[in-house]
């Protein structure tokens, strides 16, 4: 989740803020990674992360999977499950990230080639780490989903 609103998106057509919760780590972490989030002018495509805000109101940021129709299927970096969100709910894309308090931040643009390395490899992985989530579960005691 993001920690800003809408409006500031809407009036200056890009918002930085910082990240609130753990749904897009290792690439972002809790309240100590910012984001710089342009309004949506073009569609967005599969690897771009995105704005885009919940039934229950909530702004949430995570990585475009692929489309069915005019339905994104979106999920964090953290998250073993996809979320169906309508195109018509999405109202930005990432730009660029900060990492680490503010003396020793660099940004990371969504167009280097060390981030788009990160993007393949870690949707790459991703069976692998969909399993070892599952067998952790099994292993804490508790049932897979």
């Amino acid at each position: 989740m993001i920690t800003t609103s809408l409006a500031e998106l809407e009036r200056s057509g890009f918002i930085l803020t910082t990240i609130k919760g753990t749904s897009m780590r290792p690439l972002l972490r809790s309240y100590t990674s910012q984001v710089m989030i342009e309004k949506l002018s073009e569609s967005p495509k599969p690897g771009d992360v995105v704005l885009y805000t919940r039934a229950d109101g909530a702004l949430v940021l995570h990585r475009i999977i692929s489309f069915d129709g005019d339905v994104a299927l979106i999920r964090g970096d953290n998250t073993y499950f996809l979320e169906r969100v309508p195109a018509s709910d999405i109202k930005g894309v990432a730009k660029s990230f900060w990492r680490g308090n503010s003396e020793s931040s660099r940004e990371i643009s969504v167009d280097s080639r060390s981030y788009k390395l990160y993007v393949r490899l870690w949707n790459l992985i991703y069976p692998i780490r969909k399993l070892c989530f599952k067998v952790r579960r099994v292993l804490r005691g508790t049932k897979c989903v």
